[in-house]
Parts: structure tokens; C-alpha cells; sequence
């Protein structure tokens, strides 16, 4: 990173530039430089390996607990001997949103498997108010 000197109506501009390309340099771009330099630390990639392993396993935990949940309300009411309305189908399809949280997670589809367990917890929480 260079500083050049140019006169501009009797007035000093000083600007930094990037290896002689003449554009100035925004804030920040050390941080990214170093940030960027890190990536190939060995250290750096294995911390970030087992990050995503940790989100991978409490996804995969979550969903799984939310879909035990539902399981164990859907066969508590068909057990009770009423009739199975429409809170054991809402149950039914938020289990099956919960299942596949956890075969998303598995694959690494943190972001959809979130999703998922979202639907599948309020779709859970909407069949306790239907009769």
C-alpha cells in the first residue's frame, strides 16, 4: 500500500492506493486481508470444521426432541380412546417437520433444518389451541 501525493487546484490530495492501481483503499480492508490470511491455518479450518459439527449435532438434537414430543402427544390422544381430530393431524405433520429438521441437519442444511424445527415447533403449539 502506497500514499501518492497530487496537486489539485493549489491543494495536496494525499489517497492511498493498492499496489500501484491507482483506487483508493476503503477502511477495513487490513482486517479483511488478515481475516483472509487466516484461512489457511490449519488451526482456523479444523475450529470451523468442528463449529459446523456443533450446529450439525445440536440441530439433529433439537429436532429430534421436538419430534419425540409430538410422538408421544399423538399417541397419548389416539390411547385416550376420542376421536382423532384435526390437533392429531396438525401433531402428525409437525412430527414430519421435525423428522426432516433432523435429515437436513444431517446433510449439513443447517439454515433449512432451522427452519424446519420452526414450523415444526409452531405447527406443535397451534395444535394444543384446535380441539
Amino acid at each position: 500500500m502506497t500514499t501518492h501525493g497530487r496537486e489539485l487546484g493549489g491543494e495536496q490530495l494525499q489517497t492511498q492506493v493498492r499496489g500501484g492501481e491507482g483506487e483508493p483503499v476503503p477502511p477495513g480492508v487490513d482486517e479483511f486481508r488478515a481475516s483472509f490470511q487466516r484461512q489457511s491455518d490449519p488451526g482456523f479450518a479444523r475450529q470451523r470444521s468442528q463449529q459446523a459439527r456443533s450446529a450439525r449435532g445440536g440441530l439433529m438434537g433439537a429436532g429430534a426432541l421436538v419430534a419425540l414430543v409430538c410422538l408421544i402427544v399423538i399417541v397419548g390422544q389416539l390411547k385416550s380412546g376420542t376421536q382423532a381430530g384435526v390437533g392429531t393431524v396438525v401433531y402428525g405433520l409437525s412430527l414430519a417437520f421435525a423428522g426432516l429438521s433432523v435429515e437436513l441437519a444431517r446433510r449439513a442444511r443447517t439454515r433449512w433444518a432451522m427452519m424446519a424445527i420452526i414450523l415444526a415447533a409452531a405447527g406443535a403449539s397451534l395444535a394444543d389451541a384446535l380441539p
